[in-house]
């Protein structure tokens, strides 16, 4: 089974996004590209992979929360993991339309495909580290710091995929960092579906029981 990861840029259409394939337990892919029909045409390319994409794909509230959103924030706050709103009106600011919602339109008619929305995140939080790990660009946070925590999450998915992806982190600077960060969640969204596969059902915190494709993925998956 080959799974494609998409971690989607805000605005797709000026700015890289990540992407990976993976077969099973096997890197066999990962880079970036800009542009949507590129990311349209990688995903055409293996008509029988499941894909995951780090982007809303499902957007109908002009203003607010979806309810996934609002739903994630009741499980996850406590936890200290929190998730951007979502809205039309907010994500047509960044860019004319709504990269997400495209994709789909674009892939489901030709392939019939299941696209579903992940969170990087969750599943770092839940098969590696066990918390947050802040690996993003904050207030606070300098260069060596992030450089660390992306150390880490390659650590990671070292131990969990096979393929060649790993970088030295320490020697990367400005685009080529932020670019292999894309790389990184773009492994995780891929990683998240062969996970889910793999594990339909698995109890965490031992308190409760659940399809790990509602845990880590959005129920508003298209």
């Amino acid at each position: 089974m080959k799974y494609i990861g998409i971690d989607l840029a805000w605005n797709p259409l000026n700015n890289y996004s990540g992407i990976a394939l993976i077969e099973d337990d096997t890197i066999l892919y990962s880079g970036v590209v800009k542009g949507l029909e590129n990311i349209i045409d990688f995903i055409n390319q293996y008509p029988d992979a499941k894909v995951g994409i780090d982007a809303p794909l499902k957007v109908e509230n002009e203003t607010g929360n979806r309810e996934i959103e609002k739903a994630f924030l009741k499980d996850y706050s406590s936890k200290k993991l929190g998730v951007y709103p979502v809205s039309r009106s907010l994500l047509l600011k960044n860019c004319e339309l709504i990269a997400g919602e495209e994709i789909v339109s674009k892939v489901s008619q030709v392939l019939g495909k299941t696209l579903f929305e992940v969170y990087p995140h969750v599943t770092i939080m839940n098969c590696f580290h066990g918390s947050v790990l802040p690996y993003k660009r904050k207030k606070g946070r300098d260069t060596a710091f992030l450089k660390e925590q992306l150390d880490i999450l390659q650590s990671y998915l070292e131990k969990s995929l096979q393929g060649k992806f790993k970088e030295d982190i320490s020697s990367l600077k400005g685009v080529s960092l932020k670019k292999h960060e894309d790389k990184l969640d773009a492994i995780v969204c891929a990683y998240t579906l062969f996970h889910c596969e793999k594990n339909p059902y698995k109890t965490y915190d031992g308190i409760f029981k659940v399809p790990l494709y509602h845990l880590f993925t959005s129920k508003n998956g298209v």
